[in-house]
């Protein structure tokens, strides 16, 4: 019946299989676990031992095919009817996880993608990790009944369950090799094919939260990514709501103003962002002069 997919890179993924199993075994369903290991350049002796738990296998790739890439094999290999999608860096807040989307799929047969969402604990945030901790809980540990409203804007793949005969007809876009966006070009392509994505109350904590640095310097590449998707028109303004502001301003040549206030001030953006209680504001308004400077 279920099969959960879990692309590895740099993370112990020890804490969430053994609570996925226990779960599972529970449910008396058919299922299996498989988690694949992108090439980690960290190695976890953890992992190494989830090869014993009921129904999962774990697995090492010799080099990184990247995220878009290795989701596809997972589901290559999957045998049953649903897949979840999660990311290793996540936790069932619920000991219900996997009976609620059990559940959900069995009231409802015509259920085709259901997202449960994503959380934040106040115990994971460090002095370090501040701005990712706050990003995480304002922009992306939204409440389902809000998620609904824009179904394909809030999709993250880091919680998803998918009817695999949906997959198969969308899949990840093996092109994009760089960080960034592809959850964006996923949703677009349900969009597109009129592939219902339903959001419930059902989520995961997010636990592998970056620091500050590694934060910025990931969003960056992210930007450059979606701004490439953008440019080479395989992914339109309105899905995503930072080159939805981008092409606005751009309409009202503002653009300009904004690639200046990057060249100006990026240094000392940056230097703000790394201090305690950084500004969510600020880091929009960083986002968003970096699209103008790599863009113009």
């Amino acid at each position: 019946m279920l099969s959960v997919l879990i692309p590895v890179y740099n993370t112990n993924c020890l804490p969430l299989v053994k609570s996925l199993n226990r779960q599972l075994l529970d449910s008396k369903i058919d299922y299996e676990i498989i988690s694949i290991d992108d090439a980690s350049t960290t190695h976890y002796a953890d992992n190494d031992t989830l090869n014993r738990y009921s129904n999962t296998t774990y697995s090492i790739l010799s080099e990184n095919i990247g995220r878009s890439c290795i989701r596809n094999m997972l589901a290559d290999k999957a045998k049953y009817q649903w897949l979840l999608f999660l990311d290793a860096d996540t936790l069932p807040v619920n000991e219900s996880f996997i009976s609620c989307y059990i559940r959900v799929i069995e009231s409802d047969p015509r259920q085709e993608v259901i997202n449960g969402g994503l959380s934040y604990r106040l115990a994971d945030m460090t002095r370090k990790n501040q701005l990712r901790y706050r990003y995480g809980e304002k922009r992306e540990s939204i409440p389902y009944h809000t998620r609904n409203k824009a179904p394909y804007l809030s999709l993250l793949m880091s919680n998803t369950l998918i009817k695999r005969s949906v997959f198969q007809i969308t899949e990840f876009n093996e092109s994009i090799k760089k960080y960034g966006h592809e959850d964006s070009l996923f949703a677009s392509d349900l969009k597109d094919k009129h592939i219902l994505v339903a959001h419930i109350d059902n989520p995961v904590y997010h636990t592998g939260i970056e620091d500050n640095q590694i934060f910025i310097g990931k969003t960056k590449v992210a930007i450059e990514n979606l701004w490439q998707l953008y440019r080479l028109g395989v992914l339109k303004a309105d899905m995503n709501k930072l080159l939805g502001v981008y092409t606005d301003l751009s309409g009202f040549r503002m653009s300009g103003v904004l690639k200046g206030f990057y060249t100006l001030f990026y240094k000392r953006i940056e230097a703000l962002l790394l201090k305690e209680n950084p500004s969510l504001f600020l880091f929009d308004l960083f986002r968003l002069s970096y699209l103008s400077f790599i863009a113009e």
